[in-house]
């Protein structure tokens, strides 16, 4: 009978080892058969918020949301030239497209803060940037959004009584338009992140210009001077909107300037300007910094003067610095928690077995007393 009984309790203690084992095994066997989720292309959706209607090319097919088609392919950039807005509130107008989630989009009607000239100022919040943003003529401009994954954008509004027009201009060194000067619109009080075009073998001044909007639309104007560059030394395109220089030599400076500015580079640019702007010290200006490709060659103009690179220009600047921000797509890796529910099991079962195994070692002993 005694034998029974251990067999019984041996027979016990080797079901539940082979269980643990099994529980223990079964996340590893699970992801050595399992695919990890590898996505071929991104989608991006553009919500139209609480003001109206968005549509892709067609007023007649507004709706509530609208989806890229095609989807992005990876590491690709949305192209969002085809957004049309109808806005059903008289009271406001669609300033562009930001991404989703960021509740932050600077606003003057609620500051009581204004400056010298009497004009609201912003100081809370943070800038955020605004795509495929309506021109006069009825165009749209940056219109290109680099994308890292599933994106969701919404409209943004602004107040028709705040709005205000600022122009951007393209010039050489002499002051002589490139290409036709482009105007936006934006609230009295925002600071738009403007980004210089693309004009080949050109290279602008200024990567950035952040410029406060005044009522006074004379005020709001933006030029970018562009210099020649030598002979033999070219500029390139990226599809995302970077260009590189490339020397007579073969060696290339990259990402010089980009013509599609993301909210991580226009915060990037902002707290740069800041920087700058609080350790400014007129006895020892701050050097800009020279051209150069990965080879060390210093980019030259047509006139044979070394170049330096683009920075970021801030006009009537009297703002706080922008807060962190990230770009359009990224996001924060989460660690994969899925095995934790199965070591908390594991650590159970250990604790039950150990608690069966020490209490049948007790019984034997006493049984084995017994029979002394």
């Amino acid at each position: 009978m005694m034998n029974m009984k251990n067999w019984g309790r041996r027979a016990l203690t080797v079901m539940l080892a082979g269980t643990l084992a099994a529980t223990v095994a079964a996340p590893t066997a699970f992801a050595a058969t399992a695919d990890a989720y590898k996505p071929t292309e991104y989608r991006v959706t553009v919500y139209a918020g609480n003001q109206g209607k968005v549509s892709l090319g067609d007023a007649d097919q507004a709706a509530e949301s609208v989806q890229l088609d095609p989807a992005v392919g990876l590491n690709g950039v949305a192209d969002f030239s085809d957004i049309e807005y109808t806005v059903e509130n008289e009271k406001y107008y669609a300033k562009g497209i930001r991404v989703a989630g960021l509740d932050n989009v600077r606003s003057d009607k609620n500051t009581d803060t204004v400056d010298a000239e009497g004009n609201p100022v912003n100081t809370a919040g943070v800038d955020t940037m605004l795509y495929a943003v309506p021109t006069p003529d009825g165009g749209l401009g940056n219109t290109s959004v680099p994308i890292t994954e599933d994106t969701d954008f919404v409209v943004a509004y602004g107040i028709l009584a705040n709005r205000v027009a600022y122009t951007v201009n393209y010039v050489d060194a002499d002051g002589n338009p490139l290409v036709d000067s482009q105007t936006f619109f934006g609230d009295i009080g925002d600071r738009p992140a403007t980004t210089p075009v693309y004009i080949e073998n050109y290279l602008p001044q200024a990567s950035v210009v952040l410029l406060t909007l005044s009522e006074d639309e004379a005020k709001n104007v933006i030029t970018f001077r562009y210099t020649r560059l030598a002979e033999g030394t070219t500029t390139e395109q990226q599809p995302s909107g970077r260009v590189d220089v490339i020397t007579s030599d073969g060696s290339r400076a990259t990402g010089v300037y980009t013509t599609a500015i993301t909210e991580q580079e226009a915060v990037a640019a902002a707290n740069q300007a800041a920087t700058r702007a609080a350790t400014a010290d007129p006895a020892n200006p701050i050097e800009a910094t020279p051209l150069t490709t990965d080879a060390g060659t210093q980019v030259i103009a047509e006139d044979g003067t070394p170049l330096d690179a683009p920075e970021v220009e801030t006009i009537n600047d009297d703002e706080n610095a922008l807060a962190s921000g990230q770009q359009p797509g990224d996001s924060t890796p989460v660690a994969n928690a899925a095995w934790i529910p199965w070591a908390v099991a594991a650590a159970v079962l250990v604790c039950l077995i150990a608690f069966i195994l020490l209490r049948a070692r007790k019984e034997q002993q006493g049984e084995e007393a017994q029979q002394a």
